[in-house]
């Protein structure tokens, strides 16, 4: 055996554990599961070596930021160890870098390598190219406020794969490469988008609660709400509602106000500030803890958001009500009515009060009676709780406590 044989070593660290390795067609098939799932990976690939190793130029593997290795890249003790953590550190960087192994570092080491000792018994040499695949970005908006409409436009031109969320949005004033979502069921919407979404809910409390939802069922790293803070306690106990959660893990999951703050007034300079958070955020790779800073000019443009920007002068903050009926997870006692079931007459909604449009609003059917709502807001409260609405019916008039 001379010294240019393949897989020569000194040790029993090779033949078995490289033929317990997957094949190509394995590795192809693990790295498409990673990229459907969104999942950040790393590609490692041998690129020189000198003998005495098992692993050959060519030899591939994936790591995944939990370090699990798939492929050969050489023995656990030759250059798995070092591959998988240098590939973790790429990930979360993310920047490739080439990495050596020899008994001697220092006879390898040059400007664009980072040389490491080698320490098995066969003192081989490896060179190790580590390339990080971490998915697009993608951010989900939900709402059609000047805020929701602000921001996608400007996130629209960075490299971050945007999906809007408005159900009586005009597909035709978004964006080029915008997917635009009409429904507003939190399970759908977390299903159409990327795992690890960034969120931001700007609806101006109109379905605020169901961006939230949805953004906790995609396991989103940041939630972000543009409301004051008694408009976020709303959106809190609505969301906790819809999930069946309790409403102090969903608080934590949300960051209220979104955007850091340059004194943002209008729609447009709050959706600069929320967008300058999401660039942080994602320029920081793992978990983002919800915030609950803030400054009073931020607070003040949040508030006003809630009285002004959202126009139309329902409850919930926004304007018009949906013509989606509000849908439940149904139980006999608490189903959703049917679309078809209308009525000339109109409706008090049992949240607010607001006389509303049978024809054209969500809806709620609760032991036999159907309520009608003025946003998807308060049907998604009355859902949660109808006891805590309904009181007394007198005169065939709803009462409200």
């Amino acid at each position: 055996m001379t010294e240019d044989t393949p897989h020569e070593t000194t040790n029993a660290e090779s033949a078995t554990d490289r033929d317990d390795a997957v094949s190509d067609g394995e590795l192809a098939q693990q790295e498409r599961a990673l990229a459907e799932r969104g999942t950040p990976y790393a590609r490692a690939t041998v690129v020189r070596r000198e003998a005495p190793v098992s692993a050959n130029v060519g030899d591939r593997a994936l790591v995944t930021t939990d370090g699990d290795l798939v492929g050969w890249v050489g023995g656990a003790a030759c250059a798995q160890s070092r591959v998988e953590s240098e590939a973790r550190a790429a990930i979360d960087e993310g920047e490739p870098r080439l990495i050596g192994l020899a008994p001697e570092p220092a006879a390898i080491d040059r400007p664009g390598l980072e040389a490491f000792p080698m320490t098995c018994q066969s003192e081989g040499t490896l060179e190790v190219f580590i390339e990080p695949v971490v998915p697009t970005t993608t951010l989900l908006v939900v709402g059609g406020s000047p805020v929701a409409n602000s921001l996608v436009r400007l996130a629209s031109e960075l490299a971050i794969d945007v999906t809007a969320v408005d159900p009586e949005g005009n597909a035709a004033t978004v964006p080029d490469g915008v997917t635009v979502l009409s429904t507003l069921e939190p399970e759908s919407i977390a299903e159409a988008v990327a795992p690890a979404p960034l969120v931001v809910a700007a609806s101006m409390g109109e379905y605020d609660a169901r961006a939230v939802a949805a953004g906790v069922l995609a396991d989103a790293p940041y939630i972000g709400l543009v409301a004051s803070d008694a408009r976020a306690e709303t959106v809190v106990e609505r969301a906790a509602g819809l999930l069946d959660r309790d409403p102090e893990s969903v608080r934590n999951a949300i960051t209220n106000p979104a955007g850091v703050d340059i004194s943002a007034k209008t729609g447009a300079e709050i959706a600069a500030s929320v967008l300058a958070e999401l660039i942080d955020v994602r320029a920081n790779t793992g978990a983002v803890p919800a915030s609950s800073r803030r400054s009073k000019s931020h607070e003040d443009a949040s508030t006003a958001t809630d009285a002004g920007d959202g126009g139309g002068g329902t409850c919930c903050g926004g304007g018009a009500s949906e013509t989606e009926t509000a849908t439940s997870d149904a139980t006999d006692s608490n189903s959703v009515n049917d679309s078809n079931d209308v009525t000339d007459e109109p409706a008090v909604d049992p949240v607010c009060g607001m006389t509303v449009d049978p024809d054209d609003s969500p809806s709620v059917t609760h032991e036999g009676t159907t309520y009608h709502f003025c946003c998807h807001g308060c049907a998604d409260s009355f859902r949660a709780d109808p006891g805590d609405y309904l009181e007394t019916v007198e005169d065939g008039e709803l009462m409200s406590p």
